[in-house]
């Protein structure tokens, strides 16, 4: 008796942009809320001063702690595209590592204009953003 073995190639759906929108919604709302609360209980050295405060270092680090350590984690997501049943993977469908998280964290302020660029000059927006491209990831279906 004689067992072969075929490596079948399982083809993973790409999230749409909706979904990920709607995703990153949620962790905003979530953020956001964990922001006022840290500003509610922290001393602010200079209250004229509205984006310069000392305290937005705090909310940047909340910020890339919340989105880099949860997409590094076994769920591979953040609460928001837990919910909506996304994780983001390398392209190799493995986790992606601590690096690529915080590359695609800090590459997520471009991705809007890189977006509009591509929908003004093109007649269609592919599901891989800039900041996926960059760090060479994916967000896919569950």
């Amino acid at each position: 008796m004689q067992a072969s073995y075929s490596h079948s190639e399982s083809k993973t759906a790409l999230a749409s942009l909706g979904t990920r929108l709607a995703a990153f919604a949620l962790d905003a709302l979530l953020i956001l809320t964990l922001i006022g609360l840290a500003d509610f209980f922290t001393f602010s050295s200079d209250d004229t001063a509205l984006l310069l405060k000392p305290e937005r270092m705090l909310h940047v680090l909340l910020g890339w702690l919340y989105f880099a350590g949860s997409e590094t984690c076994s769920a591979q997501a953040t609460l928001g595209k837990y919910l909506l049943h996304i994780r983001v993977t390398n392209t190799a469908n493995q986790r992606i590592s601590i690096r690529a998280a915080s590359l695609r964290y800090f590459a997520k302020l471009l991705t809007p204009l890189v977006l509009l660029k591509q929908l003004l000059t093109e007649p269609y927006l592919t599901r891989r953003t800039f900041h996926d491209r960059l760090t060479n990831s994916q967000v896919v279906l569950r």
